[in-house]
């Protein structure tokens, strides 16, 4: 409640975080952080310290823009890796942890190189127990796919993995299957944002000169001079609009810059000296005269 925070589950994650990176602390280790796109705990301390709270918060799928890639069947594929990290995954569920991502992997696989033909009897046992019919030809993934499809109707039909996969196996398989296309553009989303968040913002940004900036968002940051834009972000007052700001300020002032090199160098693309005329025989030798009547 201190944090602004209520319910059980929001109070025992902020404990554990807590916990965690005070035996960090005390060990002289460097704190543990939790991404905002790597789990709603991330999510939930990013909102806390940069997002004003009107209300009690509460941990909420619609919290995090980046819901597509939280979810409930990869959880142990984003964190488990961090656990066996700080030593909380011994070396029994780290190997189960280990199958079951070559496991899925190998069927997703599977599913986009096996291809079914019309008139086959795999075609046949698909249109005859599953009601799935076969046009021409098509990949098991594009059939799984389809609207009210489910990895089942393979198992049924003989078409599924050998040996069989688990429960969890299959919801993985399913879930990454259906909705890889959705799960990809998320995916490239992060990646720029993570690419935007590493820019590194210039010590004599002057923030009161951007006019697009909101008033706020300039105090802020002439306050806090962050030094890269996800540092910028994190910032309370400084809003997504205002960081799209700085980003077209940044490059704004890389054009400029770029301007202006290439004002220096002429339109021979090389320093101005050179667009004298002189040839580069000519300027090595001007060079080895002037080094003469130096010495």
């Amino acid at each position: 409640q201190v944090n602004g925070t209520t319910g059980y589950e929001e109070a025992a994650a902020q404990g554990l975080l807590a916990g965690l990176n005070a035996s960090k602390f005390v060990g002289g280790e460097s704190m543990v952080t939790f991404d905002r796109e790597g789990s709603y705990l991330g999510t939930m301390v990013d909102d806390l310290i940069r997002k004003p709270l009107r209300e009690p918060y509460r941990v909420l799928t619609s919290r995090s823009e980046y819901r597509l890639v939280l979810r409930a069947d990869n959880a142990d594929t984003r964190l488990t890796p961090l656990g066996r990290e700080l030593g909380l995954i011994d070396d029994t569920r780290w190997e189960m942890y280990q199958r079951k991502q070559q496991r899925v992997r190998n069927e997703i696989k599977r599913l986009e190189s096996t291809r079914i033909v019309e008139n086959t009897p795999e075609a046949e046992r698909l249109r005859i127990l599953a009601g799935i019919p076969i046009k021409q030809s098509a990949r098991l993934d594009e059939i799984l796919r389809r609207p009210h499809v489910e990895y089942s109707a393979f198992e049924q039909c003989e078409l599924g993995a050998s040996p069989p996969l688990q429960p969890f196996e299959r919801d993985a398989v399913q879930i990454y299957v259906k909705y890889s296309g959705y799960i990809s553009r998320q995916e490239e989303v992060i990646e720029k944002q993570r690419s935007s968040d590493s820019r590194e913002l210039p010590e004599d940004m002057d923030y009161m000169s951007i006019g697009e900036l909101r008033m706020e968002a300039r105090e802020k940051l002439l306050k806090h001079k962050p030094r890269t834009i996800g540092a910028a972000s994190k910032i309370g007052g400084v809003n997504p609009a205002d960081i799209t700001v700085l980003l077209i300020e940044l490059n704004r002032r890389k054009r400029r810059q770029e301007r202006e090199v290439r004002k220096l160098q002429g339109p021979y693309g090389s320093e101005s000296g050179s667009a004298s005329g002189a040839t580069s025989d000519e300027s090595s030798s001007l060079s080895s005269q002037q080094v003469d009547l130096k010495v």
